[in-house]
């Protein structure tokens, strides 16, 4: 079940952030790319999936993260979401998954 979530969380990322798989799954720096990661990040996190999970699924997207940078990830996104309405208002569309 999380893991459909998860696919779920990551298709809208996807979407609302004009990213590509590709491209989120990368290595880069590329501050889009990035964001987007710490989003889905967050995302998972709030709805109680635990660090070992969301790197778990990361990995099965051949992504190799470790948990500590999902979880500076996590606090980045929360940041990010505290400071800017723009990103409150995508948080709340990306939180409503069909399930």
């Amino acid at each position: 079940m999380k893991e459909y979530i998860f696919k779920q969380y990551l298709d809208n990322v996807l979407e609302h952030l004009s990213i590509s798989l590709e491209d989120l799954f990368q290595k880069t720096q590329l501050r889009n790319i990035v964001e987007g990661r710490q989003m889905l990040y967050y995302l998972c996190s709030e709805r109680g999936m635990r660090i070992t999970e969301i790197k778990t699924y990361m990995e099965k997207f051949g992504y190799k993260t470790s948990k500590q940078s999902i979880l500076y990830g996590i606090s980045k996104a929360k940041e990010i979401i505290d400071n800017d309405s723009d990103y409150q208002y995508i948080v709340k569309k990306l939180e409503n998954i069909e399930l």
